[in-house]
């Protein structure tokens, strides 16, 4: 029986300890996005009965634009059904950029044209302070008592809500050049995701790498837009 309940803490926790560990193993220098395919692998790969699979074409990917758009891990169960997706985004010295995270999340919301059960997950680690600025500057994670940068992203208890409509404009010229490119995708106005689980949760524990592991949810067909 698969056991993919606690599925973001073990995520977060699990890739949060690895980098620490490799990077006082002095490996550092080797760190990139390709790199925490290692630890998310073999955490997805020891917790579950599905089989976990990396860097498989996406459905919606284009068959003449070169190499397809890849989904970093799926597990799929006996049948070969796609039951959970994962896509990954590693933040070290290079600055991320908005419209790369917000594709990131497009990609996964669209799994469910061709997958309508999946789950999906989009899986953010690096050094703990570049993530912390990240997220105070889009104000994807925000204390109640600073004012926000931005009206694109609607917190509450429940739900994010990335309201597309309200980017600056150097991110919507990045997704409509994305959704130009590859026209099977459908863009949606609005992305909804829960709030992330993050390891560690708080100041308490100093570590210089922290991983956020958000849920996106699937889009509001109602939401269906052609461009921005």
């Amino acid at each position: 029986m698969s056991n993919l309940k606690n599925i973001q803490r073990k995520l977060s926790e699990g890739v949060s300890g690895w980098l620490l560990f490799e990077f006082n193993c002095y490996r550092g220098l080797l760190f990139n996005e390709k790199y925490l395919s290692y630890p998310i692998g073999q955490i997805l790969n020891s917790i579950t009965d599905y089989k976990t699979k990396a860097e498989i074409n996406h459905p919606c990917s284009n068959n003449n634009q070169g190499r397809p758009l890849q989904v970093d891990f799926v597990l799929t169960d006996e049948m070969s059904n796609w039951k959970y997706a994962f896509e990954s985004k590693w933040v070290g010295d290079s600055m991320v950029s908005l419209g790369s995270i917000l594709w990131d999340l497009i990609r996964l919301q669209n799994l469910d044209k061709y997958h309508p059960d999946i789950k999906s997950y989009f899986v953010l680690s690096g050094f703990d302070k570049k993530i912390s600025t990240i997220l105070q500057n889009f104000d994807i994670c925000y204390p109640i008592n600073i004012k926000k940068k931005n009206d694109f992203v609607t917190i509450n208890p429940t739900y994010l809500i990335f309201n597309l409509f309200k980017l600056d404009d150097s991110s919507k010229i990045y997704i409509n050049e994305r959704i130009k490119k590859y026209p099977k995708f459908n863009l949606y106005s609005k992305i909804r995701c829960r709030p992330a689980h993050r390891f560690p949760k708080n100041d308490i524990i100093n570590m210089s790498f922290s991983t956020h592991i958000f849920e996106v949810l699937k889009p509001d067909k109602t939401h269906k837009i052609n461009e921005l």
